[in-house]
């Protein structure tokens, strides 16, 4: 590992699973690359690897909702991070509203943020979606689940088995 890569270890990043709906299917995907970029108007900006399912739906969709987890809420990322959504219904165990751009609003999280697609754009081998907020609320008390390394290195080697989320 080099020095860049040290340093943006130490970087402290939420855990989250953006969702989305499009045509009847939904899907999501454990992302750890989200911040808020304004707050006039409140936008965010997650990254989103190109080859992931939901990243077909978000583009066709035009809306993402970051849904942030609770630190006992780590069993979600196994759901969410594993397999593709084009393969397993990750939502098949886990309760969800609908907001009002349609996307799934995980009914447990800490708090979520409901987004319209405002523009994309490429970098590197991720795409940033930045959305202009729609809706968002605090569900429950609690800490935000955060990235550690470890966790990263475990996601990494099942990522190279589906890729497609």
């Amino acid at each position: 590992m080099n020095v860049v890569q040290s340093v943006l270890w130490k970087l402290v990043n939420p855990i989250a699973i953006v969702t989305v709906r499009c045509a009847g299917n939904a899907s999501g995907f454990v992302a750890s690359w989200i911040t808020q970029v304004s707050f006039v108007p409140p936008l965010i900006m997650v990254a989103v690897n190109p080859l992931h399912y939901t990243y077909e739906l978000i583009v066709n969709s035009n809306a993402f909702a970051v849904n942030i987890l609770r630190t006992d809420q780590a069993e979600l990322v196994e759901v969410f991070g594993k397999s593709s959504g084009r393969k397993v219904e990750k939502f098949a165990s886990t309760e969800y509203d609908l907001g009002s751009t349609g996307s799934p609003i995980l009914k447990d999280c800490l708090a979520f943020v409901d987004c319209n697609v405002m523009w994309t754009r490429e970098a590197g081998d991720h795409v940033l979606v930045v959305g202009s907020v729609a809706g968002a609320a605090i569900n429950s008390d609690g800490e935000t689940l955060q990235e550690a390394r470890s966790m990263y290195a475990q996601r990494t080697s099942s990522y190279s088995s589906s890729r497609d989320q």
